[in-house]
């Protein structure tokens, strides 16, 4: 057989920025990628045109199982979605090679019923290769571990286990009983496949966990299905949808999640009232947070923890306009059963039974759990290191000035734009004898302020640009063994010294704050190191917005193009000579009029005409290479975090080593993680 061809370098990098970022540029954007539409049949062209040009190339295939068996990856579906690309538009050598890894990387059920909604989206049929793949799954998992997926997970991505063993045509060998038990259940149902398989050797353990499962599902008493639940040790996945408001058997089943999924349910659990302060569930919740060995199993990373106290303080996650608007017309029909108590300050039900639909946010009015709040504090403490350090050399430069931390309009009162005069005293008045005339009915929703007061991230509203840079420069400060913070200034940046095992964020924040701060200038960092002769491996920028750059003078922007972005070399053109006695001697020998006068008034005297070295390049993506050639290092990296704007532009895609980070989420930490590890360019 013929050696595998190379795949094309340009190839490569914008395969690797998908399967990291979810687009073919280096620019992450965090949230939902599926709302995105990162994953529609006209993405990833890298893989059409590399296909394009061999059918036959293999390596694409390698490529992708490589970047799951690495393990750096944020999201399943963009391996999943590559994978089924080459399936789409590979010769046949790649179609044999995809489905083979289709058996590596599908390991949960969720992940292979995911493969096959991406399969049936683009089409790529159901021919014996995807029928062997199928079929695979379900026959090398042992037949015990097989029942448990497939009570666990039943249906996903519009796919499920019958589904997929139908069109499959799974046959399961004469002597295996207890796995021909499983594709019965999944086929037929429990009470059928008993029938069919009825005193047959090896199937009464496999037939006893799916009754109980299935009496789970059934049961209608809470306290039962909760014993059922903590006996058998099943996860939130087994429990039905009309048990999902029983107290108890969420006291049975948090013990099982893992950590992330703690994090991520606990306002949840909040908005359906189980975290009063003398509950078991909070008990349970604040046991399960203090626990060392929970903590350590986990891969959590400070940022996310934090991001969860901040939306937890707030009683919700941010929402998009049209979840807003909904959540509102939700809020107006509970206060239309609820009446408030003007002692605590509090919205309370008069309803004493609960409705179902109102079961999921019985609770949503109630203050945070204070004790919650503070397990959530000091788990921050215990999940700096939890993450493995890359080992690279850091320069993690921050724009710490009051627009980090404080809203636009935290110094100055609000005032609707383009509003007519008289129109806001008219409106006032009217709001006034509408309450006047309502007799101050506490039942009128509260018109709520316009004024942000405190300064926001893209996508993560509820966190401040500010603190997310301090905890991802902490995390790596207190993780890396060669990392230096600093600040932006206007004389380029300062060195912070901060102490790496005792600081907490409130001091890192005091100390960072106090320093000489100044304007930001992106390629600071790098003139900074070349001018200290210090080597680096990774220079991360953390500012609010890139459009800062208009704080700068003219002669300070060379380089940089529309909103901050990527622009082409200054040239002496960009400084103009506005000298009027120079411009009167050019007038005059291009209309030969050796005589003409000018008669100027004091002030703006006489000066030298500017010079060529005053137009400076500032582009931090040309300051990355001028730095790699000056100290050696062509494999240095350069990373923009945008925090609080989307419109970030450091490279136009032609470059290696440059990330823009858009935002904040949970995910941004590994992202940076596997940039640095070179996962991709």
């Amino acid at each position: 057989m013929a050696a595998t061809p190379t795949l094309d370098p340009q190839h490569l990098n914008r395969i690797t920025r998908y399967i990291h970022t979810g687009m073919e540029l280096p620019k992450y954007f965090p949230g939902c990628w599926t709302t995105h539409k990162y994953f529609e049949a006209d993405k990833l062209k890298a893989i059409d045109e590399a296909l394009q040009a061999d059918k036959e190339n293999v390596e694409i295939v390698n490529l992708i199982v490589k970047a799951y068996k690495d393990g750096w990856y944020t999201r399943y579906e963009t391996i999943a979605f590559a994978l089924t690309k080459c399936l789409m538009l590979g010769g046949e050598l790649v179609k044999e090679a995809g489905y083979k890894a289709a058996a590596e990387v599908c390991t949960t059920p969720e992940q292979l019923m995911l493969f096959n909604k991406f399969t049936r989206l683009l089409k790529t049929g159901n021919g014996q290769g995807w029928c062997k793949s199928v079929r695979n799954w379900y026959c090398t998992k042992d037949p015990m571990e097989l029942a448990q997926e497939v009570t666990r997970v039943r249906a996903r991505h519009g796919r499920s286990h019958k589904t997929l063993i139908r069109k499959s045509h799974l046959k399961v060998e004469e002597n295996d009983n207890a796995r021909h038990a499983v594709v019965k259940y999944a086929l037929f149902g429990l009470k059928r496949a008993k029938q069919l398989m009825a005193n047959k050797e090896g199937t009464q353990a496999v037939f006893e966990y799916i009754q109980r499962v299935e009496d789970m599902r059934h049961c209608e008493d809470p306290a039962a299905a909760a014993a059922i639940a903590a006996e058998n040790q099943f996860t939130l996945d087994h429990v039905p949808g009309h048990l999902l408001t029983s107290q108890e058997v969420w006291n049975a089943v948090l013990p099982q999640l893992g950590l992330g999924e703690l994090l991520e349910n606990i306002q949840r659990i909040h908005n359906m009232g189980f975290l009063a302060a003398d509950s078991a569930t909070t008990a349970v919740l604040l046991s399960l947070l203090n626990n060392n060995d929970v903590v350590n199993k986990s891969k959590v990373t400070p940022l996310e923890v934090y991001i969860t106290i901040a939306n937890y303080k707030k009683k919700c996650r941010p929402m998009k306009h049209e979840k807003a608007k909904v959540s509102l017309e939700k809020e107006q029909r509970r206060r239309s059963r609820q009446v408030f108590d003007s002692s605590t300050g509090l919205w309370q039900w008069t309803a004493t039974r609960r409705h179902a639909k109102e079961a999921k946010y019985w609770g949503i009015d109630q203050p945070p759990n204070q004790a919650v709040l503070m397990a959530l504090s000091k788990l921050i403490d215990q999940t700096w290191l939890l993450t493995p350090p890359t080992g690279a050399r850091y320069l993690i430069t921050l724009d710490m000035r009051h627009h980090m931390f404080k809203g636009r309009h935290f110094c100055k009162s609000f005032t609707v734009p383009n509003a007519k005069k008289g129109k806001k005293a008219v409106n006032g008045a009217a709001a006034a004898a509408a309450a006047a005339a309502a007799g101050g009915d506490a039942d009128a929703p509260e018109k709520k302020s316009k004024k942000h007061l405190l300064a926001e991230c893209f996508y993560n509203k509820h966190v401040t640009p500010g603190h997310a840079a301090i905890i991802v420069a902490l995390q790596l400060l207190k993780r890396e063994k060669q990392a230096t913070l600093a600040v932006f200034t206007d004389d380029g940046l300062q060195t912070v010294a901060l102490e790496r095992n005792f600081t907490t964020i409130e001091e890192a924040e005091f100390v960072l704050r106090k320093a000489n701060l100044g304007k930001v200038q992106l390629d600071a960092p790098m003139r900074w190191a070349m001018t200290r002769k210090e080597k680096y491996d990774v220079f991360i920028n953390m500012i609010d917005r890139p459009t800062r750059y208009m704080e700068l003078d003219m002669a300070a922007r060379g380089g940089r193009g529309p909103g901050g972005r990527f622009g082409p070399p200054p040239t002496t053109d960009d400084i103009q000579d506005r000298c009027p006695v120079r411009a009167l001697e050019r007038y005059r020998a291009h209309a030969k009029m050796p005589n003409a006068n000018y008669n100027g008034g004091p002030g703006g005297r006489f000066g030298p005409p500017p010079a060529t070295e005053e137009v400076q390049d500032r582009c931090p993506v040309r300051a990355l290479e001028r730095y790699r050639a000056h100290a050696k290092m062509p494999n240095a990296k350069l990373v923009v975090m945008s925090l609080a704007s989307h419109r970030v532009g450091s490279t136009d895609g032609s470059h290696r080593g440059v990330l823009d980070v858009v935002g904040i989420d949970e995910h941004v930490p590994k992202v940076l993680d596997a940039f640095v590890k070179g996962q991709f360019q």
